[in-house]
């Protein structure tokens, strides 16, 4: 897990750490607030639990997936999101994905 600011910009990848490794982090009080969250796990329902997006308050939830056999992401994932009021961007709907940030705002761009 990396969370990475640039002034005013935050982001957190979460890689594939499930509820157990968010609720350490909770635990630990460690530094989750972030406008832009990279959900774990490919939108699995393993991760992203809604603690999580509550100490994260996301603006924008970035899932990387493709076609799978899993049914990444899940939809219990995807309403967590929605009831967070984050902006969600898929790689399976929107390709490419690029958050850039300098400093006080964010421009999102996708490859489609």
């Amino acid at each position: 897990v990396v969370h990475m600011a640039y002034k005013k910009n935050t982001f957190l990848f979460t890689g594939d750490a499930e509820t157990k490794a968010e609720a350490d982090m909770i635990k630990a009080k460690k530094t989750l607030r972030a406008d832009v969250l990279k959900v774990g796990h490919h939108g699995a329902k393993t991760s992203t639990s809604k603690n999580f997006l509550d100490a994260v308050k996301p603006k924008y939830a970035v899932i990387s997936v493709g076609k799978n056999s899993y049914g990444h992401p899940t939809s219990q994932v995807v309403n967590l999101l929605k009831g967070a009021k984050a902006s969600i961007l898929r790689t399976d709907q929107s390709g490419t994905i690029i958050i850039t940030g300098d400093g006080t705002s964010y421009s999102v761009k996708k490859s489609r």
